[in-house]
């Protein structure tokens, strides 16, 4: 069963890599009522400034599916 939390009025699915909990840039568009692609765009302007693995992480779309899958 997945478990569900509320985070600005917005319903999301907990996912969880590696131990940690995880959000997707498009769920970070949807909390925050932005038009879709505005995290990617600001996450990509700004992705010298991070650390991969501590700060995000990048996944295929393959892995995102069989990690993810609902249940």
């Amino acid at each position: 069963m997945n478990k569900l939390i509320t985070i600005n009025g917005t319903g999301l699915t907990v996912k969880e890599y590696h131990g940690q909990r995880v959000v997707t840039l498009r769920e970070v568009d949807a909390v925050h009522q932005r038009p879709d692609g505005t995290a990617r765009r600001t996450f990509n302007a700004n992705k010298g400034h991070f650390i991969d693995g501590t700060d995000f992480h990048k996944i295929s779309a393959d892995e995102f599916r069989t990690q993810f899958q609902p249940d």
